[in-house]
């Protein structure tokens, strides 16, 4: 029983000295890449560079894994060869998403959320019911999500997907308050806080839209769309910071 105990820990201390090894790679997105980029942003002082390096590391060294893997499992035919093929597309997924989004940070680079955010929204009052939310015609043909407001002050945000699925019969009776995502669990900035802090908060959907608050007053909504013509607009007209997404 011993000399199996031992086999299993050298085993394992054999897999984990080999992931630490791997890890080591310079090449993000593994930590090796991190120094890598740590590095690079060290000896040009310019952190999109650093970061533009050390994806592009990733992606040769993904696609060295890919090229082996294939060649291993066309000279054996074992299915185990495909492993590191598997890793290697991985990584360089990996890598051209984190170098795509340092460079839209870099497009994004000192922009505030006033310059992407939708002015003065619609919105719909907390005591509106769902019926009335749904056939109102201010409420048609324009967005798929309202900021909900109780006296004036933003409460939380409620989407035309979520009334809806409320039943007929009972629409007359609930609030847009019941079907309403609370404003605690709303993402809400200012509007001179960095866009390219807040897009990583961000996520699709209408339920996920950002809700702009000055001094508690409602001043605007960002969604995803918003950025994306934002960085369009800035790529087409801003000649110092086109670098191609």
């Amino acid at each position: 029983m011993s000399g199996i105990v031992v086999e299993m820990v050298a085993w394992l201390a054999g897999i984990n000295v080999l992931l630490a090894v791997f890890n080591a790679v310079p090449a993000a997105p593994l930590d090796g890449g991190r120094l890598l980029r740590a590095f690079l942003w060290w000896r040009t002082g310019d952190r999109l560079r650093a970061t533009a390096g050390a994806a592009a590391a990733g992606r040769v060294f993904g696609w060295l894994l890919v090229v082996f893997g294939l060649i291993a499992f066309m000279r054996t035919g074992a299915f185990g060869g495909l492993w590191p093929a598997l890793i290697g597309w991985f990584l360089i997924a990996a890598a051209t998403a984190e170098g795509r989004q340092a460079q839209l940070r870099g497009v994004l680079a000192g922009v505030p959320v006033r310059d992407a955010m939708t002015l003065k929204p619609l919105t719909v009052s907390a005591d509106t019911t769902v019926v009335g939310f749904l056939t109102g015609s201010r409420y048609r043909y324009r967005h798929s999500a309202f900021p909900v407001t109780d006296d004036g002050a933003p409460v939380g945000l409620v989407t035309l997907d979520s009334a809806r699925k409320v039943p007929q019969a009972e629409a007359h009776a609930v609030t847009v308050s019941e079907v309403m995502v609370p404003l605690t669990q709303t993402t809400v900035v200012e509007p001179d806080a960095p866009l390219a802090d807040l897009l990583p908060r961000m996520e699709p959907g209408a339920e996920h839209r950002v809700l702009v608050m000055d001094h508690g007053r409602l001043v605007g909504i960002v969604s995803l769309s918003d950025v994306s013509r934002t960085v369009t607009w800035l790529m087409n007209t801003a000649p110092g910071r086109r670098g191609g997404l």
